[in-house]
């Protein structure tokens, strides 16, 4: 009766050990299948953004410009900015 309890057992220990590696084995497929919609997706979303940058650009050329402008003045105001943001304040009374 013991041989037939422990077979049992294993039999119970071995089909579970099997569908935890089926469970695994459908999660790592699932995250691949996911992960090559994300590639596929974010390939889509930059070609999409390109050509959406490419149509504002024929719509208004200035605007381009324009943002260039103010992205460069926005980068030395911040360059000249953060010294004294970093600079400890002398406090001299």
């Amino acid at each position: 009766m013991s041989d037939e309890k422990e077979s049992v057992a294993s039999r119970l220990w071995r089909d579970r050990a099997q569908i935890r590696e089926q469970e695994r084995d459908d999660a790592r497929a699932r995250l691949r299948i996911t992960e090559e919609k994300m590639a596929i997706l974010t390939a889509e979303n930059d070609r999409l953004a390109a050509e959406n940058a490419r149509l504002r650009a024929l719509l208004n050329p200035e605007a381009s410009r324009a943002r260039s402008e103010t992205e460069r003045q926005m980068a030395e105001l911040r360059g000249a900015l953060m010294p004294l943001l970093i600079e400890p304040r002398s406090t001299t009374h």
